[in-house]
């Protein structure tokens, strides 16, 4: 079996760390992949071994669609290309949707010559439903438990001697999303020895910098984008997330998976990770008061934190790589079953 991933977004977010664990499952499960990307994850993919093709040149799009038996999108013109793909190729289309927006009522269409889809999480499933009155399945995120075993004990040193004695740390895209002015808010109403780090990059960084010193906080740094994450997630405290939207948002997955306390608001599908409180504490969106309290709460009680670390790692092993390629393996094959059921039905009937 070979799988064409579609993706058309610039940069690299958690979407195409996502396309790129799931190609790296699938790959343990021999099942071959075609990653047809720009920027980033297109070098990043490459780099890693997979065959890649621009995904702006039609003319390796129709090539590389035919010789495969599935096509995968994970963006949303992601998922118009691969409507056109299918339309000219008859091959059967994936399409996973990461995002909680509701979308116009003229995108129906590309849902309907969609022959899976698939959401992140059970509230991006009901705001699909809601829209368009189509069912989905729901597989969530993937994180790789081999992060863990990446970390530089020297590089973790060296962090937490630079911006410690605590570090509450935040990764995600600087878009109005991650809604990080009320991160900002939060941390000007707590102990300035607390250092912040963002990591991500985004066009509302300057922004966010100017924002951060008209609200006099100067222990804010935004660190941009890592390719050693795992080092920064072992340095961490806590971890906090401002969204106001969000489909399920894998860094918290990789925070549980650190063992690092969890303050998030409540978007999304955050709460599926989060629980009733269980694995992390969650606030109200857009609620700094909220979250500066609960963040302050959880460096206090350190009780309470140990308790919901431990509950938020053993979750985070359901999550592994494998587990979600396998659950993605499943569904093409069930595809490609049907398409081979209704081909002899036609045939032979």
């Amino acid at each position: 079996m070979k799988i064409l991933h579609l993706d058309t977004q610039k940069g690299f977010r958690g979407g195409e760390q996502q396309l790129i664990y799931l190609a790296e499952g699938l790959r343990e499960l021999g099942i071959d992949s075609i990653i047809a990307a720009k920027d980033e994850l297109y070098k990043k993919a490459g780099a890693m071994g997979f065959e890649t093709i621009d995904s702006s040149n039609l003319k390796q799009l129709l090539g590389a669609a035919k010789q495969c038996d599935i096509l995968h999108a994970h963006a949303s013109k992601a998922h118009t290309l691969g409507v056109f793909l299918k339309l000219l190729t008859r091959k059967p289309l994936v399409y996973t949707r990461r995002v909680d927006y509701k979308q116009k009522k003229i995108s129906k269409l590309k849902y309907l010559l969609t022959d899976k889809v698939v959401c992140v999480s059970n509230f991006v499933k009901q705001i699909l439903y809601a829209n368009y009155r189509l069912d989905s399945d729901v597989i969530y995120d993937a994180v790789d438990h081999g992060l863990i075993h990446k970390v530089d004990a020297q590089k973790v040193s060296k962090i937490k001697k630079q911006y410690g004695p605590l570090i509450i740390g935040n990764i995600g895209a600087l878009t109005a999303q991650k809604d990080h002015k009320t991160l900002i808010d939060a941390a000007s109403q707590l102990d300035k020895s607390y250092t912040f780090l963002i990591l991500g990059e985004g066009n509302l960084k300057q922004e966010l910098e100017i924002y951060a010193k008209q609200k006099g906080v100067n222990n804010i740094v935004f660190l941009g984008f890592r390719d050693d994450i795992q080092n920064y997630l072992a340095a961490f405290d806590l971890f906090v997330i401002s969204s106001q939207n969000e489909g399920i948002c894998s860094s918290i997955l990789q925070a549980f998976l650190f063992k690092i306390p969890v303050v998030a608001t409540n978007a999304g599908g955050v709460s599926e990770l989060i629980g009733d409180n269980q694995r992390g504490l969650l606030v109200p969106i857009k609620d700094s008061q909220a979250l500066a309290q609960n963040i302050e709460n959880l460096i206090q009680n350190k009780k309470i934190s140990e308790d919901l670390s431990d509950q938020a790692y053993q979750f985070s092993i359901h999550f592994s790589l494998n587990s979600i390629a396998n659950q993605y393996k499943l569904i093409y094959e069930q595809i490609i079953i049907t398409i081979v059921s209704i081909f002899l039905l036609v045939n032979f009937s």
